[in-house]
C-alpha cells in the first residue's frame, strides 16, 4: 500500500469530494486535547494535521510513520524545521515503536486501508506504544445503523474503497470498526463526535492510567 502516485493530488481529491470536512474530522479535539509530550502519528498523509497540532503544541515530540515517501515529502515541507518531528517511511505491519513511549496516539483516516486481521495487528502495535493514561484521536467514516444514511454510507465507501485500492494498492475492501480492538487494548472512549449525517466520526480514546 503507497499513496505515492496520488500524493501531490490528495489535498485537491480530498476538497473537491469533502470539501474541509475530513480535516474538521481530524481537528475536533486539538483545542480541549492536554498538551502531549510525545506523539505517535500513523498515515499522517500531507501534513495538515501536523501542522495544526504543532501550532497549539509545539513543544511536542512528534514521530510520523507513513508507507508513502512521496506523502512524508510533503508533510516535512509543511513542518518548521525547528519542530521536533521525525519523520519515518515504513510500513506499519513491519515496523515496531517504541513500548510505551507516547502520550498520544494519531490515526486520521488510515486505519479503513487495513484488512481485519492486519487491523488487528497494527492496533496491537500502537496499543503497545502508547503510556499508561495515553489519548488516542481516531477519524474514519462509519456506516450508519439506520435511514438514508445508511445506503448513503455504503455506496461511497463502495467508491472509495474501488477508487483506492486501484490507486494506492490498499489492501481492504470495506471498512472495519476498530472498536472493540480499542476497548481490548485498555482505552476506554471518551467522546465520539459525528459529522456528515453521521457518515463521519471523530473519536478521543482514553487508557487510564495504572492507579486509577
Amino acid at each position: 500500500m503507497s499513496f505515492d502516485r496520488i500524493a501531490r493530488h490528495y489535498h485537491w481529491i480530498e476538497s473537491c469530494c469533502a470539501g474541509r470536512v475530513l480535516q474538521k474530522c481530524r481537528t475536533a479535539f486539538l483545542d480541549e486535547l492536554e498538551a502531549p509530550a510525545r506523539v505517535l502519528i500513523l498515515g499522517e498523509g500531507d501534513g495538515r494535521f501536523l501542522a495544526d497540532l504543532l501550532r497549539r503544541h509545539p513543544q511536542a515530540e512528534v514521530t510520523c510513520v507513513d508507507a508513502s515517501a512521496a506523502m512524508l515529502q510533503l508533510a516535512r515541507a509543511r513542518t518548521d524545521p525547528a519542530a521536533r518531528v521525525e519523520f519515518i517511511h515504513a510500513d506499519i505491519l513491519t515496523w515496531t515503536p517504541p513500548a510505551a513511549a507516547s502520550d498520544l496516539i494519531v490515526t486520521h483516516f488510515v486505519l479503513d486501508c487495513f484488512r481485519p486481521e492486519e487491523l488487528a495487528a497494527v492496533l496491537a502495535k500502537l496499543a503497545a506504544a502508547a503510556a499508561p493514561g495515553s489519548r488516542w484521536l481516531v477519524s474514519d467514516f462509519r456506516v450508519p445503523a439506520t435511514g438514508p444514511a445508511k445506503w448513503l454510507a455504503r455506496g461511497v465507501l463502495r467508491f472509495l474503497y474501488a477508487f483506492f485500492r486501484r490507486v494506492a494498492s490498499v489492501p481492504a475492501d470495506h471498512l472495519t470498526p476498530p472498536d472493540d480492538l480499542l476497548r481490548r487494548a485498555g482505552f476506554v472512549l471518551r467522546e465520539r463526535r459525528l459529522h456528515r449525517w453521521g457518515l463521519l466520526h471523530s473519536d478521543l480514546w482514553l487508557r487510564p492510567a495504572r492507579n486509577q
